[in-house]
Parts: structure tokens; C-alpha cells; sequence
């Protein structure tokens, strides 16, 4: 089962390829094992996305250490981050990163606003839960950290304190959103980046 969700997140890695949400080695994909819920495969480290096949995936324990099988590999530098999403959010079963223009300059000009606020978008319905258009949604941003595992406690603090919407944004970064499949954090992300860059082109037009 995990081979066939390989080649279904690497049709999604090559879909946000084309759309020039992870240039060069950035960017970093997961998903939860059915065959052993307390691993997960995750993209390595330092392969350029537009290269990425399925032998450049990886599987690390719930810690963020590579199993034996692939120990001479080095998973993403932000594994702590999916895992962690993980362990505080049981139902999900793929986390998905992204660097577009648009989230990385909207999160650069919101960062000490702490969020980005969306509203009255017809598209927000494309997130699960929401029914309805008349509704705004927080994105919550964080200082970007090289220090992940104390940045994963910043947001392992923020989130269970306060569940939001499955995103959040890095700022001057990127975007990271999850969902209970890879087709649904799929969705989270496009849906997203859509509207970030509604909001930037808004803004242009002013």
C-alpha cells in the first residue's frame, strides 16, 4: 500500500513542480505508513524537486530518525515538523510544505500581525469544513527558526491551544498544510495558495 501512495505523492510533488511552488531542493512532503502507523515516508533531503522520484523518499520513526533500512539517507531538515503534526493531530495522514512567491512575501508582510486573515472567498469552501463562503479564516504565521526542534515547540504550543484551520505559514518561508489524505492536503494547499495570491495581486491593485 505504501508503494501505490508514493507514486500518488510523487503525481502531487510534480504537480507543485510545475506550478513554481518548490524551486530547486526546497520544499518537503510526507505521509503517514498504513502498515505502521508510527512511521512515516517523507522526501529526503537536498534533491531537486524537479528531478524527485520515489526512491528519493524515506522512512523515518515517529522521532524523526531514519529507520535501518534507510540510515545512510537524510530525511527533509524539517521532519520534526511533520512528525509532530502528527502526533498532535491523529486523523491526518499527510503533511505537505510549499515555497511560492506568494506565501513567502505574504507571510514576510504579515509575520508580526502573527496571522493572515481570509475572508468572503468563495474557494475557502475547498478547505474541510467549511460550507459556506461568508466566513473568515486565520492563517497563523511563525518566526522562521533553523533550530527545528524549538520552532516545533512554538507550534506544538500554538496548535494545541488553539486548533485552526489544517495550515499554517513560516515566515518569509513558506506554507505548510495537511489533511486525512494526500488528495485533501493536497486540496488545503492549492486552495491556499490560491487565495494568497488573490491577496497579493489585491494588493498590487491598490
Amino acid at each position: 500500500m505504501e508503494d501505490t501512495l508514493e507514486y500518488e505523492l510523487l503525481d502531487v510533488i510534480e504537480f507543485f513542480y510545475a506550478k513554481s511552488w518548490a524551486p530547486a531542493t526546497s520544499a518537503n512532503y510526507s505521509f503517514r505508513n498504513i502498515s505502521d502507523i508510527n512511521t512515516y515516508t517523507i522526501s529526503r533531503s537536498g534533491v531537486d524537486k524537479g528531478l524527485f522520484h520515489v526512491k528519493d523518499f524515506m522512512v523515518v520513526d515517529e522521532f524523526g530518525n531514519a529507520t535501518t533500512k534507510y540510515a545512510h539517507l537524510k530525511p527533509s531538515a524539517e521532519t520534526l515538523l511533520h512528525t509532530l503534526l502528527y502526533k498532535i493531530f491523529p486523523e491526518i495522514n499527510c503533511v505537505l510544505h510549499t515555497h511560492s512567491v506568494a506565501n513567502t512575501v505574504m507571510s514576510r508582510i504579515h509575520q508580526f500581525d502573527g496571522q493572515i486573515i481570509l475572508s468572503d472567498y468563495e474557494v475557502l469552501k475547498g478547505i474541510s469544513g467549511i460550507n459556506t463562503h461568508e466566513v473568515s479564516v486565520e492563517i497563523p504565521i511563525f518566526k522562521n527558526s533553523q533550530h527545528i526542534a524549538s520552532l516545533a515547540g512554538i507550534i506544538k504550543n500554538y496548535l494545541t491551544k488553539k486548533p485552526t484551520i489544517p495550515a499554517f505559514l513560516l515566515a518569509s518561508h513558506g506554507l505548510y498544510a495537511f489533511g486525512k489524505t494526500i488528495a485533501e492536503a493536497k486540496r488545503h494547499i492549492e486552495v491556499i495558495e490560491f487565495l494568497l495570491e488573490c491577496e497579493l495581486q489585491f494588493r498590487k491593485a491598490l
